[in-house]
């Protein structure tokens, strides 16, 4: 994990910093420490921890010290620190508390009332893709795919979605994409789509818009789709507790043309 350039060192007895107004300066710092771990790492000495947090050695102590007593963490016999094993008991609830349809289900409308076409959300079952939850859009001439129909993986954006982010190797912190396919699956079709990711950055399933061809072949109108379902997957992977990070950020002025092309059709 790429770790940012941070401030100088401060120690717990030095001056508040004026983010934290609000908010326990205490708690802010330990669970900076927390985040300080990343993929791979099996311990990190004080030393590594203060380079990455910011934060003197003596603060270091006494905030692991707490930690360790409440198992948020654990000390190595080589006196390195680890994570500890109510974060895992914290992750399990956390995931099983997550409503996955009662999220899907708005971002699904929403999509398919501002851009008129079909929103969809896909998992992966083995070699096909499953259409797990549907909205359809409100234009007479659309893509419709019944709720539970089995597509093909290789063929369609949602399956070179799920494709990719289920390769074998692929890293969790692989940049998020948007495919967009014309024709691939039909000929008179074409969707846009982007990955979802849930807690512990695992790949959720493929948000999809699928609409005509000839609407899709607009460059403009393309560029719209792509940036709306690039941007409601982040907000989604936010909301099932992945990591947003690895979704650019997209220019609202593009976001804006769905709009327009509404209003003009």
């Amino acid at each position: 994990m790429a770790v940012k350039s941070l401030p100088a060192p401060h120690d717990s007895a030095s001056r508040p910093d004026p983010g934290e107004a609000g908010g326990v300066a205490a708690v802010d710092r330990a669970l900076c420490v927390l985040q300080a771990f990343g993929e791979g790492d099996r311990g990190l000495t004080l030393g590594e921890l203060s380079r990455r947090t910011g934060l003197y050695k003596s603060a270091l102590s006494r905030i692991m010290a707490t930690l360790i007593r409440h198992r948020f963490a654990l000390r190595h016999e080589d006196g390195r620190y680890g994570l500890g094993p109510a974060l895992h008991r914290l992750g399990e609830l956390y995931e099983r508390s997550v409503d996955l349809n009662g999220a899907l289900s708005p971002t699904l409308q929403a999509l398919a009332q501002r851009t008129g076409e079909s929103a969809s959300f896909y998992i992966r079952q083995g070699d096909q893709r499953l259409c797990l939850m549907r909205v359809d859009g409100w234009r007479q001439v659309r893509d419709h795919i019944p709720v539970g129909s089995l597509l093909p993986i290789d063929r369609g954006a949602a399956g070179r979605i799920l494709t990719h982010f289920t390769a074998p190797g692929i890293s969790p912190s692989e940049p998020a994409i948007v495919a967009a396919t014309i024709g691939e699956r039909d000929p008179e079709l074409a969707a846009v789509a982007a990955p979802v990711f849930g807690a512990g950055q695992r790949l959720t399933g493929a948000l999809c818009v699928a609409g005509t061809a000839t609407r899709f072949s607009k460059v403009e109108r393309l560029s719209c789709l792509r940036g709306l379902v690039f941007r409601e997957a982040a907000r989604l992977t936010l909301a099932l507790g992945g990591d947003a990070a690895v979704f650019s950020i997209v220019e609202a002025s593009k976001l804006e043309l769905c709009d327009a092309y509404r209003r003009s059709e």
